[in-house]
């Protein structure tokens, strides 16, 4: 899908600017739908004031709330179905049943953890980029009050970070008490408004279920362990949204999913990787690239996005978070880790000229 260069929005962007709502936001459909505000109060200028802010961002665009989707849809769609590779309806549906699945190493010997995240906002409530402070204490509240509902293997406990310093919230990060405030993008459209405050970390006793409240999104819920038990940390994170969902109700669309404040994270708006040693894939950089793809994988450095790989330590998620449900996102990663676990394996016993698996 393109929009025609000529009624292209050059005035609204700078010259410069790469993202899709700079491309998909024509000077007709600017011009319209700038007359709009949400209830709550969200403008299309707060939506793209972070793509008009930093050139290089590839998205440029957030919501403000759950009717920011529909009544912004003619920029919000275009942008959704580049992004998620969608052509046809836009249709999600979630499907979180628990799994059993063998793990994928159970001699750990290349996995190194594998970690599950998932967005969610609250129902009735401005997300992040638009959100009053009240409110955002309110929904802390109501969030650590759910939480509360955990099993007691589960339980835990949350960390406050609205009185720490800078200094503090880094030494907390870097032990996962607390989260740094967002980028340069998150801090444009208005997400990192008031830090820290009405924000903190939720961590079980055991470690294995964290979440962070009010960070890009009202909760960030991240089940983890040091293993390949891709399906153990799946039926965790079940567990945990179906014990705090009795509570809390999630901002959701028929057709799109989970909303949330990014539309890169809508539909399942979850994301499970795996941290894999592989040093004889990152040798050959094709060949991983090929299955990853075939998979419908993700590869990032090391520490995410944009990083490099050290100590030939990858890390690998799904691709796709929009039309495919949980248990099927989760059934694809762990298909392509196992493909991927076995040409490593053929590298190391033949070297390179080993046939593809």
């Amino acid at each position: 899908m393109t929009a025609d260069p000529s009624h292209s929005a050059s005035a609204i962007f700078p010259e410069n600017a790469v993202s899709l709502a700079h491309r998909f936001l024509t000077a007709s459909v600017y011009d319209r739908l700038s007359r709009l505000k949400t209830a709550t109060g969200f403008t299309l200028e707060q939506a793209i004031r972070s793509g008009r802010d930093n050139p290089d961002s590839h998205i440029g665009i957030y919501a403000g709330d759950a009717q920011t989707y529909t009544l912004f849809k003619d920029i919000f769609d275009p942008v959704i179905r580049a992004y998620h590779e969608i052509t046809g309806p836009i249709h999600h549906v979630s499907n979180l049943n628990s799994l059993n699945l063998p793990d994928l190493d159970p001699d750990n010997r290349f996995i190194l953890s594998t970690r599950i995240r998932v967005a969610r906002n609250l129902s009735g409530q401005a997300f992040m980029p638009h959100i009053t402070m009240q409110n955002r204490q309110a929904v802390a509240q109501q969030i650590q009050q759910a939480l509360t509902s955990l099993p007691a293997s589960l339980q835990g406990r949350f960390h406050a970070m609205d009185d720490l310093s800078p200094d503090q919230i880094r030494i907390r990060a870097s032990l996962g008490t607390a989260f740094l405030p967002g980028d340069r993008f998150q801090s444009a459209a208005g997400i990192t408004r008031d830090f820290p405050a009405s924000r903190g970390v939720f961590i079980s006793h055991d470690q294995t279920v964290h979440v962070w409240v009010n960070e890009e999104d009202q909760l960030r819920i991240i089940c983890l362990e040091k293993t390949g038990a891709l399906a153990g940390v799946f039926n965790r994170m079940v567990s945990v949204l179906a014990h705090i969902s009795d509570l809390l109700e999630f901002a959701a669309d028929p057709g799109l999913g989970y909303l949330t404040a990014c539309p890169t994270n809508i539909g399942s708006a979850m994301r499970a990787s795996v941290h894999i040693r592989l040093p004889e894939l990152e040798k050959h950089p094709d060949r991983i690239d090929q299955l990853a793809w075939a998979h419908g994988l993700q590869i990032r450095g090391t520490q995410g996005e944009k990083t490099a790989v050290t100590k030939s330590v990858f890390d690998i998620s799904n691709r796709f978070r929009l039309g495919i449900g949980e248990t099927r996102l989760i059934e694809n990663l762990h298909t392509g880790i196992a493909a991927i676990i076995t040409a490593e394996k053929q590298l190391a016993v033949s070297g390179p000229e080993s046939p593809e698996p």
